[in-house]
């Protein structure tokens, strides 16, 4: 499993300043630190969800142009030095993501960040604290940056990096950082093992009752069983040998996705 503690190639740092309070709430990317004197005021990360990376301007109904990611989710805000501007610190992060191999895939600053008709929020990642209802990320189009940027590894691991810089109020200095190395969701977690049917039990459902029911789980749209079907198709096998005469009707339904012509 890929972490980004295993991206050592990632491993290049804006600064390495010793003075970061001790009581933050989280702590910099590993592949990416922070800009001299800021401060964390909030932290999150997620083992496995999903978040959307602007690509374009925003609009009346979100991004004009985005992709929407899965895999470990990461989101810091710091509090930046008052007497540093969005422009500094933005292209300070920019320098940074590319000496590490990053490549930017779209940016944007002030007004040139949104349509006229543009709302000033957008939700990337709902689990995001952010100071606003779901996770809602504000944009300040009078005086602020945004960019977008990807890394893909040599084992095609790609990790992909928003940056929102804001001066508010005319004084206050605020930077979000998303990030989100892209990676498949640990499945098999949960058993379904829970009251798994055996030849035996089989048999005596069909003497008490006539019939039993078998769950088969097949892989989304499409037509090839999961290996947790396995155990009940070998002891339906085993029923079947154990009773040669048996003689047996198969009836299933498909889930509710999709419409009745397609199922």
């Amino acid at each position: 499993m890929h972490t980004f503690t295993l991206r050592i190639s990632l491993l290049l740092l804006l600064t390495t300043d010793p003075a970061f309070a001790l009581d933050e709430p989280g702590q910099d990317l590993p592949f990416l630190g922070r800009y001299p004197g800021s401060v964390i005021d909030s932290y999150k990360t997620a083992h496995y969800d999903e978040a959307t990376i602007p690509l374009g301007i925003l609009g009346k109904r979100g991004f004009t142009k985005s992709e929407t990611v899965e895999g470990q989710v990461t989101y810091i805000r710091y509090k930046v030095p008052e007497d540093r501007s969005p422009l500094e610190f933005i292209r300070n992060y920019q320098q940074a993501l590319q000496r590490a191999g990053f490549h930017v895939l779209w940016q944007c600053a002030d007004h040139g960040c949104r349509t006229p008709d543009a709302d000033v929020a957008a939700t990337l990642w709902r689990g995001a604290p952010t100071r606003y209802t779901g996770g809602a990320e504000i944009f300040n189009f009078e005086n602020g940056r945004m960019l977008s940027a990807e890394h893909r590894a040599t084992d095609g691991v790609r990790t992909i990096v928003f940056i929102n810089d804001n001066t508010l109020f005319g004084h206050s200095q605020d930077a979000s950082v998303y990030a989100v190395q892209i990676k498949p969701m640990q499945s098999g977690m949960v058993s379904s093992d829970a009251g798994q049917l055996t030849s035996e039990s089989m048999a005596d459902a069909l003497i008490q009752q006539g019939h039993f029911a078998m769950h088969l789980p097949f892989d989304f749209n499409q037509a090839t069983l999961r290996p947790d079907a396995q155990s009940t198709l070998t002891a339906l096998s085993q029923l079947m040998e154990q009773h040669p005469s048996l003689r047996i009707r198969l009836e299933g339904h498909t889930d509710q996705v999709g419409s009745a012509a397609y199922k």
